[in-house]
């Protein structure tokens, strides 16, 4: 007994360690190596890297209110997060109607999930080339969807209809945890198919919900609509959000840039991180209880 209570512990350790030493060395060192770094300064003539104090973070400050380029950054970051957060209400919805088992709920569930199957790539690659052929094709237009004033709620619909798929697969589960006989005595007191949702299916799943919300508020830097996929390094200004301009300028800058844009990254996280904790606690705290 000793002896497989051994290999047990043996065999979870193996199975823990390649996950924990990536979380340990992709996640943990890489944050710290950045917000060291944006407190470093490197000289090009010599190499050598010195002690900037707090000078990449004015300078990055300095960048994000005052540059050009980013000039559409803030409102397309803040629109991307409305409508992430209008995504998270869609799928509460598709959700519902699939955990309820209404008609057609598992074509509707398969034409949702399927996307998040498939490699990011491919569907982005599948997706452009629908709006710039299949699309002007169909419906007889000059111009695709990847063109003239269509291209940002374009890459809107695809930011929500790319997130529908976990957020389906999640909170359906969540609702189909619920008993049953809550439900089916609901039915017996005339409870109509709304009145269920509100009263029954939205307290029960709140918890969950909170958590998609709060992802959404500590991502709000990051999130791209998708640009990369679509126009690697090349997208126009106008559609900038502040998580693609990061990706694109981390993937291109020297070693002396590196500081700047870690002082950015920072600087952000010192905005979403509180606001992240603060809006959980407030949530929770407001919300529908289970009780």
């Amino acid at each position: 007994m000793h002896t497989k209570k051994r290999n047990d512990l043996i065999f979870y350790s193996a199975m823990l360690a390649f996950p924990l030493l990536q979380f340990g060395i992709f996640y943990i060192a890489v944050n710290v190596n950045s917000l060291v770094m944006a407190f470093e300064r490197y000289d090009y003539t010599t190499g050598a890297i010195s002690f900037a104090g707090f000078g990449q973070f004015r300078q990055a400050f300095y960048f994000l209110f005052r540059s050009p380029e980013l000039s559409a950054a803030w409102k397309n970051t803040l629109l991307l997060f409305v409508v992430s957060l209008f995504g998270d209400g869609l799928g509460v919805l598709f959700s519902y109607y699939i955990a309820k088992e209404k008609p057609l709920a598992n074509l509707l569930k398969i034409g949702i999930v399927l996307p998040t199957l498939l490699s990011a790539i491919a569907m982005a690659v599948l997706f452009k080339y629908f709006g710039e052929r299949a699309f002007p094709a169909l419906f007889h237009t000059e111009e695709g969807l990847f063109s003239g004033n269509a291209v940002l709620p374009v890459l809107l619909f695809y930011h929500v209809w790319m997130g529908l798929g976990t957020s389906v697969l999640v909170l359906s589960g969540t609702m189909s945890a619920i008993p049953k006989s809550l439900s089916e005595e609901a039915e017996l007191d005339g409870c109509t198919f709304m009145k269920e949702f509100f009263c029954i299916t939205l307290p029960m799943i709140y918890p969950t919900l909170v958590t998609f919300l709060v992802i959404d508020i500590a991502g709000i830097f990051v999130g791209q609509m998708g640009l990369y996929h679509f126009y690697a390094d090349d997208a126009d200004p106008a559609l900038f959000t502040f998580g693609y301009y990061l990706f694109r300028e981390a993937r291109n800058a020297t070693l002396a840039e590196y500081p700047v844009l870690a002082a950015m990254g920072a600087l952000f996280t010192l905005v979403a991180a509180p606001l992240a904790l603060f809006s959980k606690k407030l949530l929770l705290r407001l919300g529908p209880s289970a009780d």
